[in-house]
């Protein structure tokens, strides 16, 4: 991907918890999806329950224009299973060995500090955890960049490889949240200082 595409997309910081693991990239032809961390089975709850949601969205929309009251009991039916999710998932949610970084984020990679320098063009596999949602994602990255900082850490950039168009649809609506929640609190701020 070239700088230019690279800039395409939005970029945001966000608090997240992040693994890292050096694989092959053999490994990732093998398993299309990452398979170098144990994960319980509600790790990924919330992801998959997001990428329905995306795939009924169009089908609710229909279903309103015809009849409002079957529209709003689906509504109310999808808002209680999300809760039950988020409470299942929230619980069984552990950041585990990660501690929880600020990370420059976007559809197409990450950028972050890390203790120990990745060799450039190295893949990775990610485990990523957004705390505030409980969405956890496993994805493939390729290490473009580990520049050693004053402070000794390594500010890399890894670039998202063969992701599943369900992860990049996840990541667009994390970012397209927390745009919105810091525009709501600048705003909030805007109107204190008036």
């Amino acid at each position: 991907m070239s700088e230019q595409d690279r800039r395409q997309y939005f970029r945001i910081d966000q608090r997240v918890s992040l693994e890292l693991k050096v694989i092959s990239e053999a490994e990732i032809d093998i398993h299309p999806n990452p398979t170098q961390f144990d994960v319980s089975p509600n790790f990924l709850l919330l992801s998959e329950l997001q990428e329905m949601d995306a795939e009924s969205s169009h089908l609710l929309r229909k279903i309103s224009e015809k009849d409002n009251n079957i529209s709003s009991l689906l509504k109310i039916m999808h808002n209680k299973m999300e809760r039950i999710a988020q409470a299942i998932a929230s619980s069984e949610m552990t950041i585990g060995n990660a501690a929880i970084q600020e990370v420059n984020l976007s559809e197409g990679g990450v950028q972050f500090r890390h203790n120990e320098s990745f060799e450039e063009g190295c893949f990775l596999s990610v485990k990523l955890i957004f705390p505030e949602s409980c969405l956890g994602l496993l994805i493939y990255a390729q290490c473009i960049r580990s520049e050693r900082m004053g402070d000794g850490s390594y500010l890399t950039g890894a670039e998202f490889v063969k992701m599943p168009e369900s992860c990049r649809m996840i990541l667009a609506r994390q970012i397209f949240e927390s745009q919105a929640r810091q525009r709501k609190k600048q705003a909030e701020q805007a109107t204190e200082e008036d």
